[in-house]
């Protein structure tokens, strides 16, 4: 069976070769380097020592120079204090840390050869150019050390050394736990970035298989989003192609759902207008052929027969005149003329124009209203708008019942409300209730409502991008809308 070389599979052997070439070469640097860093290091700490011992010698305090040199001798670092005249090569030992105590006795053999190899080499001249003379024994040769020698005050030095292959003995053990820390380490890194790759691969294969659903318009299955890098952004991206393909794909659909309801709509319109003409031309036809018919007809009958004919003709003409408006307002011929007005105003107004047919039904009206609601809108058509909405209230209210108009400030809006106790709408017609002709209760008369003035409600509101509905509440029905509020500033001057 072949092995498919996956991107999973690519991605764990690239990032293996990189850590193997990372452990190969820390192990070629650490074996060429490593032991010259360390050397530097170290010549750099014999200076400091140097220098620090120096400083405590010269200011006369024995006990701080002692500290100094314990300090020191704790590295594994050889001090050696001595006075040497440099034309007799005769000197004196201070202090040598093989005696462990400071001394004027000559120079012991060890230390003596070591100042006249020191001195062959010129050591004890470069110092009158330079602050420090430091060698750097190879490893194998006599002295085996690395030393650094420096002044202190006539003819008076200070030499410092440490084992050169102390030095080699900690870089070679450096280098091989190195290794062997880079070898585990490499091995660790390996298994996790094996799940890694595989975590990281797995989101791939899945876009995969939802873009092949997505080639064949199966639009139920969306790429998981589970980071904000490039698999991410693919994700988002594919998801975004879906769900524009399949709003496309709705759109088609509804396109020609909505083709088959605007044919049925127009065809029920045909039918409403058909039913609200219908009967009032029935009566004025039937008392019209009554008022011909009967010859020996009385005053008073023949004043009711043209009362009931003139009713009619005017209901006829006010639905004409809703259906006109209705339509001058959908079609665009009325603009809105906005200005700033108390929405307070209309309420009032409209709430005593009705207060007659209030009471003809024996509803108890209330009123909460806030005092500040100043409102930016078309004054008529929102005086229009509440007159339907409280005509309304009455119409559908039960009798004896209660009606109540309210207004409040919420998210510097004027939010208008008005209850009406009654039965509640079926919760199927509440979202068709603000559409023309369309009446809850399919099965009732004529009413003196043609089922324009909630959707004249609908236009107006929608014309002013304002919220407006409907809702079911505890023993009644509640409509509302909003509108932009205004604050006023008002100053009183002396």
């Amino acid at each position: 069976m072949k092995i498919k070389f996956t991107l999973k599979n690519k991605l764990f052997v690239a990032i293996l070769c990189v850590l193997i070439f990372n452990v190969v070469l820390s192990a070629i640097l650490g074996n060429t380097l490593f032991d010259e860093l360390y050397t530097n290091d170290k010549i750099n700490s014999l200076k400091n020592g140097v220098d620090s011992t120096k400083i405590s010698y010269l200011s006369g305090n024995i006990n701080k120079t002692v500290e100094e040199i314990i300090k020191y001798e704790a590295q594994n670092m050889t001090i050696c204090i001595f006075s040497l005249n440099t034309e007799t090569g005769i000197g004196e030992i201070e202090y040598f840390s093989r005696q462990r105590y400071f001394t004027l006795n000559p120079f012991n053999n060890e230390i003596n050869l070591l100042a006249k190899r020191l001195y062959i080499e010129n050591a004890f001249t470069e110092l009158n150019n330079h602050k420090y003379y430091i060698k750097n024994a190879e490893i194998g040769s006599q002295d085996n050390n690395i030393i650094v020698l420096s002044g202190i005050k006539n003819n008076k030095y200070i030499l410092m050394m440490t084992p050169k292959k102390f030095i080699n003995d900690i870089s070679y053990s450096a280098i091989k736990y190195s290794i062997f820390i880079s070898v585990f380490s490499l091995i660790i890194v390996a298994i996790i970035m094996y799940f890694v790759a595989k975590k990281t691969t797995k989101p791939i294969s899945r876009l995969q298989i939802v873009a092949d659903k997505i080639s064949n318009l199966n639009f139920s299955e969306r790429c998981e989003i589970s980071s904000d890098d490039e698999i991410g952004l693919l994700s988002h991206s594919i998801n975004n192609m879906a769900d524009k393909l399949q709003d496309y794909v709705e759109r088609l659909k509804d396109d020609l759902i909505s083709k088959e309801k605007t044919d049925k709509m127009t065809k029920q319109l045909i039918a409403n207008v058909s039913h609200d003409f219908k009967t009032p031309l029935t009566l004025i036809m039937s008392y019209s052929e009554a008022l011909i018919d009967m010859e020996d007809i009385d005053e008073d009958t023949k004043k009711d027969y043209l009362n009931i004919i003139i009713n009619e003709g005017h209901k006829i003409s006010e639905f004409v005149q809703e259906l006109l408006k209705l339509s001058q307002i959908e079609g665009g011929l009325i603009k809105l003329e906005k200005s700033n007005f108390s929405i307070n105003e209309i309420i009032e107004e409209i709430i005593n124009k009705n207060s007659i047919i209030a009471k003809e039904r024996n509803i108890n009206v209330e009123k909460n209203i806030y005092s500040n609601c100043i409102v930016h809108a078309d004054y008529f058509r929102i005086e229009q708008v509440f007159q339907n909405l409280y005509e309304n209230a009455i119409k559908y209210c039960d009798l004896g019942g209660s009606l109540r108009v309210s207004t409040f400030i919420d998210n510097n809006k004027c939010k208008v409300a008005i209850f009406n106790t009654g039965m509640h709408i079926p919760d199927e017609d509440i979202e068709n209730i603000f559409l023309s002709f369309y009446r809850a209760d399919k099965s009732r008369k004529y009413t003196g409502s043609y089922g324009l003035g909630l959707a004249i409600v609908k236009v107006i509101m929608e014309m002013h991008n304002e919220k407006y509905g409907v809702k079911n509440v505890d023993n009644g029905v509640e409509f509302w809308f909003e509108l932009e509020n205004i604050e006023m500033n008002l100053e009183l001057e002396d």
